[in-house]
């Protein structure tokens, strides 16, 4: 076989370069040659004849052997491939197999590297003792890997839920902003409507007036270019017929029409319909749009409570919603304020709908429990309690049962106030110096009151 090969391997080297054929063509004896080898020698030689054979061919260009080419080329990708493969086998430097495995520089090397001294004081063990005890330290890692793809798992099913519920909760926002949104369009348009029927209405009175205007001016002027034109034809005339029409031509020559005058107040009011347009219509928007100071967060309200499409109301029901598990829910009928406070005076007013907490409360973090400060209802006619000491306080829980409570809160001074707004009287203070960001925090069926809107022009300093 190896005698087949060499002999397969001597048919595809070209006879001038002795390497193998690039482009070869071929002769009409027979023999072949590299295209560029060929040409050279019957350069050289001056006579179109075989380097081997010495015969002389008229050809000027030989036909290609696109056999041998195919076989030229198989043969020298074969060759680059031995090579490659021989050389990761070997020592690049040492052109020795590779045999031994050094622990310290973690590399193949050989019997010679082995001996010199880079290597010289290093523990160098077979390849094959090698393979398998690091065939061992990858079991052990790859348990580990295991193990840590069931968890991996585990949160991507917990993930599925939450993208799930991300295409739910955007095509709920969606809906929402778009009903929003119309009831703007629907006020803009009629206040659009009205302003464009203004406007329409301005102009079609003074261009009518215009009008009237434009034709009588028009009369007058081709009353002039009339008597213009009379006038310029008889001071051509002989001297005869200009004396004779003289009387009539000095008549015609006399204009009696007064001066047109340009009216004041002729065109549209631009500055009565575009003036302040903008602040005015968005004072008139006042009266339907409501401020809400604070916003219920959907993604930590609880699985017993549903929020309303504005997230100023909460709503316990007797049923868990299927929501994913986040961190940053709190509890099943809690839910948070969207915004956190950590400067600042703030209040919101909340009517609450049997038990309740209302106060604040941090942001829950990795194996803490968060804390709340606040006043909580537990049961009719339970106590009303302070949290988190759980102090009872002097107050009869039937006068909140179902009111409005004040919340105020000096997070500077560390004071958190509480007072019944329906009988304007004031139900516990806490003190407490915060250290980090605090959210509304509430719990039970509630409705967050919208604060009132006022509008006060001033100029800048």
């Amino acid at each position: 076989m190896a005698t087949n090969a060499s002999q397969s391997d001597e048919d595809c080297l070209c006879p001038v370069c002795c390497d193998i054929f690039t482009d070869p063509v071929m002769l009409l004896c027979g023999h072949s040659f590299c295209k560029h080898c060929l040409q050279e020698w019957w350069r050289q030689s001056t006579l179109q004849s075989c380097p081997v054979c010495k015969d002389i061919f008229p050809m000027a260009q030989p036909p290609r052997n696109l056999a041998l080419k195919n076989l030229s080329d198989n043969l020298r990708q074969a060759r680059t491939q031995a090579a490659t493969s021989r050389s990761k086998e070997h020592c690049s430097l040492h052109n020795e197999k590779f045999k031994l495995f050094c622990q310290e520089d973690q590399q193949l090397v050989c019997v010679i590297c082995r001996d010199s001294q880079k290597h010289k004081k290093h523990n160098c063990i077979p390849i094959n003792e090698a393979a398998a005890e690091n065939r061992d330290i990858l079991k052990v890692q790859l348990m580990h890997l295991t193990t840590k793809l069931g968890a991996f798992k585990t949160v991507k099913l917990n993930y599925d839920k939450m993208a799930n519920h991300i295409k739910l909760q955007a095509q709920r926002t969606e809906n929402t902003i778009k009903e929003e949104f119309q009831t703007l369009y629907q006020f803009l348009r009629a206040e659009e409507a009205t302003r464009i029927d203004a406007v329409r209405k301005e102009a079609a009175l003074k261009s009518e007036t215009m009008d009237v205007r434009i034709v009588n001016l028009s009369a007058e002027i081709s009353s002039l270019t009339d008597k213009i034109t009379t006038i310029k034809g008889a001071m051509v005339t002989d001297d005869f017929s200009f004396m004779k029409a003289l009387k009539s031509t000095t008549e015609q020559s006399h204009c009696n029409l007064p001066e047109p005058v340009t009216p004041s107040g002729a065109l549209i009011d631009e500055a009565k319909h575009l003036g302040n347009m903008l602040f005015t219509v968005w004072k008139k928007m006042k009266k339907m749009i409501q401020f809400s100071p604070v916003t219920l967060d959907p993604n930590t309200s609880g699985h017993v409570l549903t929020l309303s499409k504005q997230l100023t109301c909460s709503t316990e029901r007797n049923w868990d919603q299927q929501l994913p598990v986040n961190p940053e829910r709190q509890g099943d009928s809690v839910v948070l304020g969207y915004e956190s406070f950590n400067s600042g005076k703030y209040t919101w007013d909340v009517e609450i709908k049997g038990c309740f907490v209302v106060g604040v409360t941090t942001q829950i973090k990795q194996q803490t429990t968060p804390t709340i400060w606040g006043i909580c209802l537990h049961g009719n006619p339970g106590p009303v309690l302070e949290f988190p000491t759980e102090t009872r306080i002097d107050y009869k829980a039937e006068n909140i049962l179902r009111k409005k409570i004040r919340v105020q809160l000096n997070y500077d001074r560390g004071l958190l106030s509480f007072f019944d707004l329906d009988r304007n009287t004031s139900i516990h203070r806490i003190e407490h110096k915060f250290t980090e960001a605090v959210f509304p925090y509430f719990h039970g069926s509630l409705k967050i009151l919208p604060a009132e809107v006022s509008l006060c022009i001033r100029q800048l300093r």
